[in-house]
């Protein structure tokens, strides 16, 4: 029969208790002691050797048995009415297994949170996912229990959870929404992962809604001049020994870093076999196992790139890494380039006489690592670097995205781009404005035609024109004529459209109908062949 009960145990006597004797209903008096326990008086009997006393435990016991009929003895709690309760649902649960009902997750309801978080970042590291991205996802989880106060699997709350976000996000002030996102990704991990292990029906964390991240940005990077980092190079190169990275050791990391746009984690796993200078193009390879998409990764060098690490890596042993040491597993890359920074811009002040430039020089952000309008320069701003020297140096976005091995080109743009005022105005100086055709006529300019090509594949020189053009033929239009090459008289006329109009040569033979167009910078090559005198047909 069911029934709750508390369960006694022994302990010893307290030095306050008076002696006292209960009455039994059929046996003699029970000697026994009286004390004071948590406010409330209690009288516990003695043991046979009365050296000890029998208590009983403030949390109620519930028995039963089991749908295999075996006997169980569990704890319900400390108030006797609710744990009847609890056991009339368990001895219910049992009555509906033997009738072949079960619940599939009622085993694990009552599962500690951090039990399953640590099952959860064993099944993450199985799938070859780094310790680094393991422990943030744990912790990134772990606070956001804490936060809703949820310490059992049942007790987990998505709507709480996104309610502890906004909070957090608001109050925050290094909680931005990249790092909300970062949670709500985690969670969503984890309670993926519940559902898959047949743990919870499912995913508590399915609905949480990510935020737009461009519009509360609390880090902003930026990106160093090619001043700043050649001054940062010779910082890092005399500098003193920091996180077991000699001053040599920390240019060539920083140099690296901004040349290839490697992230650190990727970096502290180099060795010298990950590079094959001699190679065409030489590259180095970023292992699958430390790359953050978790492939292979090969990477082209830069020439230059290659020259200074050619005599630097015959020094390192063969298999030892690069840049040993917790740097990276640590994120003390920024603590690395803070103190270069700073010995840098010690160096670039003393540079200064005392006086106004003196003064203008401790006024401006040159070499500061968190400049007045909040931007920082810390080791990931390296691969902006990158990315935004890729971009500013003309090279197209689609390649820029695959250098910088990212899965959208809206990040490469928007999050790693930097541009500068005088970029956005160098980029606007190659715009060029169409002539006014009610202004003074243009000074006459020498205009070199290109060689074209005939039916049978001989190349004619065309000669160079200069304005006045030679007047055409009228064609059926009044625009198209004809031009030939005086002292060739085998050389076919080729129809062509006059340049004063739009500035534009088009070409064409006559027998493969092949259109050409040669613009004004087309026209400015020099013929292949001597020139000859034109003339209009």
């Amino acid at each position: 029969m069911p029934k709750v009960r508390r369960q006694a145990y022994t302990r010893d006597i307290p030095a306050d208790a008076v002696p006292v004797t209960i009455r039994k209903k059929g046996k003699s008096d029970v000697p026994a002691v009286r004390f004071t326990a948590d406010g409330e008086t209690v009288v516990a009997p003695l043991t046979r050797d009365g050296k000890r006393c029998r208590v009983e435990s403030a949390t109620w016991y519930g028995e039963f048995r089991d749908a295999m009929g075996v006997r169980r003895r569990v704890p319900l709690g400390t108030n006797k009415a609710a744990a009847e309760l609890q056991l009339s649902a368990r001895v219910r649960k049992v009555e509906q297994e033997k009738a072949g009902v079960r619940d599939a997750y009622s085993d694990h309801r009552t599962a500690a949170l951090t039990v399953l978080l640590d099952a959860f970042g064993q099944h993450q590291a199985g799938k070859g996912v780094t310790p680094k991205q393991v422990l943030q996802v744990r912790r990134r989880c772990g606070v956001a229990f804490a936060g809703t106060g949820a310490v059992l699997l049942h007790q987990l709350d998505g709507d709480a959870v996104d309610a502890w976000l906004a909070d957090r996000q608001r109050t925050r002030t290094r909680f931005g929404a990249s790092t909300r996102n970062g949670h709500v990704k985690a969670l969503k991990a984890f309670g993926h992962w519940l559902t898959t292990s047949r743990k919870v029906a499912e995913n508590p964390f399915r609905h949480l809604p990510t935020v737009n991240a461009a519009v509360d940005v609390r880090k902003e990077r930026r990106s160093l001049t090619a001043d700043e980092f050649g001054r940062l190079l010779a910082a890092a190169r005399t500098g003193k020994p920091r996180l077991r990275l000699t001053g040599p050791q920390r240019e060539f990391l920083y140099l690296t870093a901004s040349y290839t746009g490697l992230r650190a984690s990727e970096l502290a796993s180099l060795t010298p076999a990950s590079f094959a200078l001699d190679a065409s193009p030489p590259t180095l390879t970023v292992e699958a196992a430390c790359s953050k998409h978790r492939r292979e990764d090969v990477v082209p060098l830069h020439p230059q790139l290659v020259a200074r690490l050619r005599a630097w890596l015959g020094t390192i042993p063969a298999g030892r890494p690069l840049w040993p040491g917790r740097w990276a597993v640590d994120n003390a890359g920024s603590d690395l380039i803070r103190h270069d920074l700073r010995a840098a811009r010690t160096a670039w002040l003393l540079d200064a006489p005392g006086g106004p430039l003196r003064a203008e020089r401790e006024r401006a952000d040159f070499l500061a690592y968190t400049a007045a309008d909040g931007t920082t320069v810390d080791f990931h701003a390296l691969r902006h670097r990158f990315v935004s020297e890729l971009v500013n140096s003309g090279v197209h976005p689609k390649d820029a995205k695959e250098l910088a091995r990212h899965s959208s080109i809206v990040m490469t743009m928007d999050r790693y781009a930097h541009v500068g005022l005088k970029d956005t105005a160098a980029a606007l100086d190659k715009l060029t404005l169409p002539a006014d055709p009610t202004g003074p006529a243009n000074e006459p300019q020498t205009v070199p035609l290109r060689a074209t090509g005939t039916s049978d594949g001989r190349l004619v020189p065309y000669p160079t024109l200069t304005p006045p053009y030679p007047k055409l033929t009228p064609g059926g239009d009044g625009v198209r004529g004809r031009l030939r090459v005086i002292g060739d008289d085998d050389a076919p006329t080729i129809p062509a459209v006059s340049p004063a109009k739009s500035g534009v040569l088009m070409a064409r033979e006559g027998q493969r109908g092949e259109s050409r167009e040669y613009t004004r910078q087309d026209l400015n090559l020099k013929p292949s062949a001597p020139e000859a005198d034109a003339l209009s047909s």
